[in-house]
């Protein structure tokens, strides 16, 4: 049985999966370039049907993750079903998850919910609905900041560290906890914006000033270190992300007592913020979590096919599950676009070798990953050891602002010698410290806080990634990358090696490995020499 699993909330994606197993996954920004499209996803569509090799006369149910009341208009031929979003998230959350048994966190803009699973059944325990939304303070005050919401609140978490709690107050009065273990907005602070959407209000601009301007999202402006975000909106970063923390972890501990459940599974654009996630685990009581960066096409697929219809439970949850390319066209794209390359037998430690003597590597291998962080298959890796990796690596490379942490890829093994928490993060969705004693050996990971966004690499889910920091450790001693996404700033992920191949010639990265095949730039030298 084949089951499609569509979403138009945010990021629009397709997934398609086949009795349990994953056949395909992505979002439709990877195929149309426009970063976090949310139009109908015709394309990751396509790509879906192309992996399974079916046409969608052979597909036998569409699931649509949305509002309930949004019918979208289709073909005969397969039935259709409507899945709520906050279900979506949570079967996507949990379906392919790790655990026989867990509680479920899910946040967005639409708001919040809590849930039991258990085995082949999700069952509601509690929601808060709009306009009371973690999604809806966290993007008002993305805007306020001068970045846009919906776009830019990884920005606003990175900037939330340089902060301090000056404003710890006043945004108290913003969120109340209450005593059922919710939370409400106090919504005298928020304003409706022209387009339906949320802003703050006057009484928020008599309190915390004007806002900062906006700036063009044009490279010449948005990495610019000369125009630094003025300490007085670091402040008001570090108050919002903070008070994100204390309703996620008060909304936890709520499950967690509730439940009994050691373990937690989260999803919801909310749930991408990895030091919220690090915080729930380090301090509601459960011992394990586990996250979805891609869970509402992926959970709308799954809630028909495992909820409904009784099919077996993912394996696994597959990452990987995007386009993979063959060696013949990519060959053909370094040589149509006029690069000297060679194919090596040993990209890994052709790659290991490199980076170790300061180069910045695109690392272009297997099938796509999804969600919004990069995870070793369309990856910029640089030396976590030399601090100018993340200078240059923001300014040179990424063109981003310079507040903006690179996450470290670390062997999923040693990341207890490394971090305060020891807990698998497969999907880069927790942020723990980094140690005390460790923080000098790896300062281009460490963000100015201590914390990090940490990656742990199992040689199960990622053999080739997995043997590349393997060689790193063999030539240096550490066992992490500096890891970033492979495009430029306000682009998607690269998805073919075409658009690797132009990432790469256009920003200052030094080297690609493409598949098996190798090139470097002519200057060769660590980027201090030149």
């Amino acid at each position: 049985m084949y089951v499609l699993g569509i979403s138009r909330v945010h990021d629009s994606a397709a997934a398609l999966v086949r009795d349990g197993e994953i056949v395909a996954l992505a979002e439709e920004e990877r195929f149309t370039r426009v970063r976090h499209d949310c139009r109908l996803p015709r394309r990751a569509v396509a790509y879906c049907l192309e992996q399974a090799g079916i046409g969608m006369d052979e597909v036998d149910h569409v699931a649509f993750a949305g509002p309930l009341g949004d019918t979208p208009s289709c073909e005969a031929g397969y039935e259709v079903h409507l899945v709520d979003l906050h279900r979506a998230y949570a079967a996507g959350a949990f379906y392919p998850g790790p655990f026989d048994s867990a509680a479920v966190l899910t946040m967005d803009g639409t708001g919040t919910c809590l849930a039991a699973a258990d085995g082949s059944r999700i069952t509601d325990l509690a929601r808060i609905g709009p306009p009371h939304s973690l999604g809806t303070l966290y993007g008002a005050v993305t805007a306020y900041l001068g970045f846009r919401p919906g776009l830019d609140e990884d920005k606003v978490m990175g900037l939330a560290a340089y902060g301090s709690d000056t404003y710890a107050q006043p945004f108290a009065d913003l969120l109340r906890l209450t005593p059922d273990g919710g939370y409400e907005l106090d919504l005298s602070w928020f304003a409706r914006d022209d387009g339906g959407g949320h802003t703050v209000s006057a009484r928020f601009l008599d309190v915390f000033g004007p806002p900062r301007p906006p700036r063009p999202p044009t490279r010449a402006t948005r990495a610019t270190p000369d125009d630094p975000v003025p300490q007085h909106y670091m402040d008001i970063a570090y108050a919002l992300q903070g008070t994100l923390e204390r309703a996620g972890l008060h909304l936890a501990r709520r499950l967690h007592d509730s439940t009994g459940a050691t373990r937690l599974a989260v999803a919801g654009d909310v749930a991408l913020n990895p030091m919220l996630n690090g915080r729930i685990l380090a301090e509601s009581g459960f011992e394990e979590l586990s996250a979805q960066p891609a869970a509402a096409s992926l959970g709308a697929a799954l809630e028909v096919s495992v909820g409904r219809f009784g099919r077996p439970r993912p394996a696994g949850g597959n990452v990987f599950a995007g386009p993979g390319f063959p060696e013949e066209r990519m060959e053909k794209a370094l040589r149509d676009a006029g690069l000297d390359y060679r194919r090596t037998g040993d990209v890994a430690g052709q790659a290991a070798a490199r980076i170790a003597d300061g180069l910045i590597v695109g690392w272009f291998q297997g099938r796509m990953e999804c969600g919004p962080r990069a995870l070793g298959n369309r990856s910029l890796l640089a030396d976590p050891r030399d601090p100018a990796s993340r200078t240059r690596m923001n300014e040179r490379v990424k063109h981003r602002e310079a507040f903006r942490p690179c996450a470290p890829s670390c062997l999923a093994e040693r990341a207890g010698d490394y971090f305060t928490g020891d807990h698998p993060s497969p999907v880069m969705l927790l942020g723990f410290d980094v140690l005390d004693h460790r923080r000098g050996e790896v300062p281009a990971i460490t963000h100015v806080d201590g914390s990090a966004r940490v990656q742990t690499v199992s040689r199960a889910a990622n053999p080739l990634y997995h043997g590349l920091i393997s060689r790193f450790e063999e030539l240096t001693g550490v066992p992490l990358l500096a890891n970033a996404a492979f495009c430029d700033d306000d682009e998607p992920i690269v998805c073919t090696p075409e658009e690797a191949v132009a990432c790469y010639l256009r920003t200052d990265a030094d080297a690609l490995a493409l598949g098996p095949f190798w090139t470097e730039k002519p200057h060769g030298e660590p980027w201090e020499a030149r």
